[in-house]
Order: C-alpha cells, then structure tokens, then sequence
C-alpha cells in the first residue's frame, strides 16, 4: 500500500513515551471535545494490532467464509494457520479456496491477512476477500408468483405461441433461421435450474446439470424441486427464472406453444440458485464461490455461452478469475445489466470480456427499469416477453398448468443476446469471444442516440445482419496495468482501475496483492504467473488509463480516491500492451494555535531499525519527513512527507500538550486535498490521537463502517 492516514478502531496503548514530554499532569475540570489518552509507555508487541486493519468490504458477504487465492498450497496454508481456517472446498482450475473461518468474524481475518502481507509474511498470496452474496435479477412478473394469468389463448397448451413473440420479430428471427438456429452449441444457463419436462423444452436440455450448492454434478432432468416451499422462500428458485431464460434461448420450433431465438441449441442447467439453499439458510442469494464454481464447471462441460441474470455490488477476484477463465477457453460470457432504473455498475456485468445486456420494448426504446452505463454492450427485447414457465406454476383458480407467461427484464433481454452468440458460433466456431460479441454489436440496429451511448450500447440486437454477416471482425486486444509505487516500486493492492474512452468509463478492474510482481491471468502452469490490473477481450482504440477509484483501500484507508494515477494507451486489433502508472502520496499536516503555550504536532512513523513504530515530534525529529521547527509559545508547527519514504507504511497523527489548556486546529493535505479539524481542547500531559477526534474522518458515517459491512452479514 502507499502511504495514508489511517485510524485505530480499538487501541488502548501508545508506543513509546516522546522526549520532552514533561510532567503529566491530571485532567483539568473542563471537560476537552477529544478524550484525553495518557501518555504511557507499551508493549511494542501489542502497539499495533492486526485487529485495528479491518478490510476493504464492498457488500454483503457471507459470515464465517473467505476466499483466499493462492499461487501455491504453502501460501494458501499460511493463511489457514493465520485465521484458523480450514478448507470447505478448493478448485485448481484458478487456485482458490473457500475457508472456513473458526471464532473469527470476515472483517478480522481480512485484517490479520492484510497485516501479513504488509509484513511480508504471505508471499504466494494473489487475494483474500469476503464471499459476496449475489442475487437473482428477479424478473418483473405479470401477476403474483404462484397462480398467473396471461392471455386467454396462452392458457391452451396446444396453441402456437409464436404470435405473441414481439421480440421474435423484431430481432428478425424468421429470416435469419435459414441461417443458423445454433445448432448443437451448448449455452449454459447460469441461473435457478430449468424444468427440461417443460413441454417447449423437452430434448433441448442437456442430461445432466451441475449443482452448486452441493458442489456436484447430477444425472437426469433438473425439475425435482422437492417438497413444496413456502411462497416466501420458493419465490423464483424452483426452476421459473431459469426455464423462463432457456425458453427464450431455446425453446422448440415445432409449431406449439413458443419458440426460442436459436432452436437448434442444447441448454445446460447450472443451478447456482437453489431451494436447497434457500432452506438452508433462509436466504435467496448465492456466494461467489459457487456462482465461481458453476461457471468452471459449465466452461469444462463444454459450453460455449454462459448466460448470467445475477449479479451484486463488490468487486469479486474469484469472479474475474472465474470469467477469465471463460474468456481464455473461447466461452461468451452474457451478463445482465440490471433493473435498478439507474446509470451504475455491477458485477458480473462490469467485469471486462462480458456482453452486458439492456432491455428494449416494442418501440426500440430502453426500458425504464434498465440499468445503463458505459460498460453496456448491447440491449435486447425485455419488456412483457413470453416464455416457458415450469410446470409448478398454476393457471389462476384453475388447477392446471400455465406453462407460459410475461415477464420482463433484462434478465429476458440477456437469453436473447445468448441465442444470438450461439448463432453466431454455429456459424463461426472458431471465433473468439471477443470475435462474436463485436460481431453482435456491429449488426446491431442503432437506436436512440446515434452511436454507442449509455443506456442501449451498440444498439439493439438485429439476428439476421448478424447471421448474414460472413466475415469476422477484427480481434479485440488485451491490456495490463500495473500499479506501483514511486518511492519504491513496490506493487499497490487493491486500487480500481477505470478504462475511459471518449469520455466514458468503459471497463474497471482492480489490483490484487501481488500487484507488478507477476502477470497471466488464468493461471498459467509454464509461466507460473498471475496477473492484476489484466483487461482481457476489449475494443481497440485510445484509452485513458484512471487509477484510483473508491473511498477506501485494502487497509480500508481513505487513499484511494487521493492517490491517482493517469496514462493513454492506444490499443490496435490484436495487441496485448502494459502500461505501467506510479503514484505516490504526498502529505503535509500543520498544527495551529494561538495562546503561548508547547505543543506539538506528533507523527507515528515506522523505524525500520526498532522494527516498530515511534511517534515523532518537532523535539524528536522525524525519520520519513521533516518539521518545521519547535513552535513553544503558539504558532503552528508543519509535518511535510519526504518524496522517499518507507513504503506500505502509515502515518497516525497527534496533538502532544505539554502546557496549559488550549484549543488547537489541524490541517491535512494529501495529494492535494485539504481537510481541516477542530478546534479541540487540549490538556497538559496528554496525547490526542487522530483516531479519538470527534470529526475525524473514519469516525463519520459510512455505509460499510464496522464490522459488519452494509447491512449485517448474512450468516450461512
């Protein structure tokens, strides 16, 4: 990490008593704005904590669980012995592990492991992080979830539904069949499971389906859904959100009920929702562990398309790794961009290589509800598109099966995009993933503002330009970004990066712990390297190259929107390019008052010789900055960092009283950014750490301030 100013949340103990310091004297009868702590000599080993480094947390997670990614078992087992961890499960395919944690909440163990990175004692680490939950992109439905009504024509099962397909035709499906129907590709259907007795989809799903709550894969259809659930808990996981997506995709072309966009595919069920789950825990969400896992395993199956109506807020390494993976064995991965009506990112959608999918209506409008923003792809139709509904799902009052109904979101627009890559394979298997989504996105008919915008992409979705489109595009390119710092290259963990383009934030990625040390993601067995800052399957062209990003970083230190970084790179059809970006943090701290009495501005520095830290006043000198001078009777006193300093390092600030009481301002600039404190009343005799000041920073209200993260966790 680069240097910051940071803040103890539990500390009872200072380092070493300052020279100079004096008598100490009692509290006087006025009561300070800052708790006075006395100044009294410690236990270097118990000065700093690893407990007061609580981890950068981005959303909810799972309690009692982290992922930990490793470049080798005596890495990974280091970790294990830190956090008395044991392994629940690990996967080869990117080297990473779900750990049980024993007696140690989430944001203590990220703390003690990032402690020990920042000591040196974990090499062979690539990430350690929350298990994010994910949720299903519910869908908007037609009516409630258990008894629907659609239609009167849709009610009979024998009637061609083909007629109240609006995004059928308006995607041109018809013509573009004589081309390609996607024929024997496999399009895995990330999702809630898929009724394969459905009577649109029966010998159209794949004979086996993969189990992610259970790790495992399982023979025979996946349309057992067990006992029946409560309406609370059976809401979308019973196999209706993901028949409703493989009906779009692949429903047969035979004349009765729908019809999918690519007829000719073969679906995959990985069901990464559950009701086993939802029993379990009480909760609809999945980990990223297993939505990681579900999508390895449909990627080693076979499938070439993976389709993805989930996502969540926090930037998941597992999932990029997992989607790289993809990626790198020729798999289009399609994501959904969300129905939160707003201009925002998540994830998977965000990640780099992803197709990320809007909802259009009949009009050739997005639709309200549809998430937009500069990571978009394509749109899709997803406003009332009907499909395939298990066969659980009652006709209201009548008993019988409804078998299809209205639904809309982006989580219909998606399968869509999907059928259409499958199209596009059949007709192009050698294409890469990349190949095929530009392909898409060139074919695409442009809609609203002219050119690529922010809520509909490239466009919406035209199957027959597509499939008429004989020659591919250009390969896409790949860059990596290395971030380090100035004072001493060492790598920086666990900053955003942002690809801007024309103005428009394009891609984000983010730097895991061994930052310019190594590079290849997937792991790549005859290099031995990972890689971070990786953008792999981008559109060439010029690029602004943005470090920085969040609030907060590894050491949850509020540096990374100060320390920034910015470079240009243009990439050509093809290339693979680095860009490398230093940054560095400056600082400057003053301490003002007014009546004529000692103080002193006092800095914690790290004494490489002590191995240990020190605080440092304008009495002591400093080791990795200078102070103005002594300034006895009122003034101000500056502490200004040296260009060359210790790196991965912190530096706490104090107000050291020595004389009568008085009142005291502080103000910070770091990397240009000014932030004054106080007044405080200070006393005689006493230390004010920054931690313990009332409008200090870390002690303002944050949405993912504590322990607990947004929300609480939710405990599986």
């Amino acid at each position: 990490m680069t240097k910051k100013i940071w803040v103890f949340f539990a500390f009872g103990a200072l380092a070493l008593i300052l020279a100079g310091c004096g008598t100490l004297f009692g509290p006087k009868t006025e009561t300070p704005l800052v708790q006075p702590i006395t100044l009294t000599p410690v236990d270097p080993q118990t000065a700093i904590p690893p407990e007061i480094f609580p981890a950068r947390i981005e959303g909810e997670y799972v309690e009692g669980q982290i992922i930990v990614g490793y470049r080798d078992e005596s890495s990974l087992s280091r970790v294990l012995t830190l956090v008395n961890g044991t392994i629940r499960h690990k996967t080869s395919s990117i080297n990473a592990a779900l750990v049980e944690l024993s007696g140690m909440s989430v944001p203590e163990a990220l703390g003690r492991i990032a402690w020990a990175v920042r000591r040196g004692e974990l090499p062979g680490l690539r990430y350690a992080e929350p298990n994010y939950l994910r949720e299903l992109i519910e869908p908007l439905p037609s009516t409630n979830l258990q008894t629907l009504d659609v239609l009167p024509k849709v009610y009979d099962p024998s009637a061609d539904l083909r007629p109240y397909q609006w995004g059928l035709d308006v995607v041109r499906a018809e013509e573009a069949w004589p081309y390609a129907t996607g024929k024997d590709v496999i399009v895995a259907v990330v999702d809630t499971g898929v009724d394969g007795t459905h009577p649109d989809l029966q010998g159209q799903v794949e004979p086996v389906w993969y189990d992610a709550w259970n790790l495992t894969w399982v023979s025979g259809d996946d349309s057992s859904w067990g006992p029946v659930y409560s309406t609370r808990y059976r809401r979308w996981f019973e196999g209706s959100h993901g028949t409703h997506v493989a009906g779009i995709i692949a429903a047969k072309n035979d004349g009765v009920g729908i019809t999918g966009l690519a007829p000719g595919v073969r679906i995959l069920s990985i069901r990464i929702f559950s009701p086993d789950a939802v029993l379990a825990t009480g909760h609809y969400f999945v980990g990223d562990y297993r939505a990681a896992l579900g999508i390895i395993e449909a990627v080693d199956y076979g499938a070439r398309v993976l389709n993805n109506s989930w996502g969540g807020k926090g930037y998941s390494q597992t999932i990029k790794a997992a989607i790289d993976y993809a990626l790198a064995n020729g798999a289009v991965f399609v994501a959904a961009m969300g129905n939160s009506y707003l201009d925002e990112v998540s994830y998977p959608a965000g990640y780099p290589g992803v197709m990320a999918v809007g909802a259009t209506n009949p009009q050739d409008k997005k639709v309200d509800f549809s998430t937009s923003g500069g990571h978009i792809s394509v749109g899709a139709p997803g406003d009332r598109v009907l499909s395939c509904v298990p066969r659980w799902m009652e006709q209201a009052g009548m008993g019988t099966p409804l078998l299809y109904d209205y639904w809309s979101g982006t989580s219909m627009a998606t399968p869509f995009v999907s059928a259409l890559a499958a199209m596009v394979l059949e007709q192009h298997p050698d294409a890469s993933p990349y190949q095929v989504r530009r392909l898409i996105e060139q074919s695409a008919a442009d809609i609203e503002v002219p050119g690529f915008d922010r809520r509909t992409g490239y466009g919406r979705i035209d199957a027959l330009r597509a499939v008429q489109t004989s020659t591919l595009p250009e390969d896409g390119a790949s860059l990596t970004v290395y971030v380090y710092t100035a004072s001493s290259g060492f790598p920086v963990p666990y900053v955003d990066i942002t690809l801007r383009k024309n103005g428009i934030d394009r891609y984000f990625g983010q730097t895991d712990h061994e930052g310019w040390n190594r590079f290849g993601f997937p792991y790549n067995p005859a290099t031995y390297r990972w890689g971070v800052g990786a953008f792999y399957g981008i559109e060439p062209g010029i690029y602004e190259v943005i470090v920085g990003g969040e609030d907060m970083t590894l050491y949850w230190a509020r540096v990374a929107n100060r320390v920034t970084a910015r470079g240009t790179v243009t990439l050509s059809p093809g290339d693979s390019r680095t860009v490398e970006l230093e940054v560095n943090t400056t600082l400057k701290v003053t301490l003002t008052w007014t009546e004529a009495v000692d103080l002193d501005l006092a800095v914690l520095e790290y004494d490489p010789e002590l191995d240990d830290y020190v605080w440092r006043t304008p009495k002591t000198g400093a080791i990795w900055g200078a102070f103005s001078g002594d300034a006895q009777f009122g003034g101000s006193e500056t502490y200004t960092l040296n260009p060359t300093h210790w790196d991965y390092d912190i530096y706490y600030l104090g107000i050291v009283a020595y004389g009568d009481s008085t009142t005291a301002t502080v103000r910070v600039v770091q990397n240009g950014v000014t932030e004054d404190y106080g007044p405080y009343s200070v006393v005689s005799g006493y230390l004010y750490p920054s931690w313990t000041w009332p409008d200090w920073w870390e002690n303002a209200t944050h949405p993912y301030f504590g322990v607990n993260g947004p929300g609480g966790p939710i405990v599986y």
